[in-house]
């Protein structure tokens, strides 16, 4: 299991001042992922990255949204904040700001390998000891438990792979909320 902090994140800035990159994990390693989980703010329209066998969700955290399109593969407006947007990173497309900057939270999996299922969830969880994951707090307190006990505020989230002990994750304050990614093997 382990833990992090939006604001200790690094930091990759996009090229013209685009926007920027908060990678929380890429596994096993960046070049070659299975699946990734990241942030991004985009600061200006521009083009949308392209990632061949590459499922992407996206969810909007914070801005008006955005609208993503593709010529006869893509169009959709993302303007509903905590609602996962699913789509193939096989195409090329663009990315067009509604009205300012916008921050979001993306999962990748790599097609053949993983499939993501992502939730927004305000009750106790166990925490799957068959599958990988990637929480991160919305709003409120929770606490960690299994081999270690940790608790977490807004802005702080964790991963874990396959081979984590029992353990679950449970609110400590009324209208807690957070986002939850199941990473199952794709079989």
């Amino acid at each position: 299991m382990k833990c992090f902090d939006y604001a200790t994140l690094p930091r990759e800035q996009w090229s013209e001042g685009k926007g920027e990159t908060r990678d929380i994990v890429c596994w096993p390693v960046s070049d070659d992922f299975a699946w990734r989980a990241c942030f991004t703010t985009i600061h200006k329209s521009g083009n949308l990255g392209q990632y061949p066998d590459i499922d992407r969700s996206i969810i909007l955290l914070k801005g008006k949204g955005i609208r993503l399109t593709s010529p006869g593969y893509l169009e959709h407006d993302l303007v509903k904040k905590m609602e996962p947007f699913h789509f193939s990173g096989d195409i090329r497309g663009h990315v067009e700001l509604l009205d300012g900057s916008v921050q979001c939270f993306n999962i990748m999996t790599r097609r053949s390998c993983w499939v993501s299922e992502i939730s927004v969830v305000s009750d106790e969880r166990s925490l799957p000891t068959l599958h990988s994951g990637v929480l991160y707090v919305l709003k409120g307190r929770w606490e960690m438990s299994g081999s270690e006990c940790v608790q977490l505020a807004f802005g702080q989230g964790a991963w874990w792979l396959p081979d984590i002990r029992e353990g679950t994750i449970k609110p400590l304050v009324a209208d807690s909320q957070l986002l939850w990614v199941d990473l199952r093997p794709f079989e």
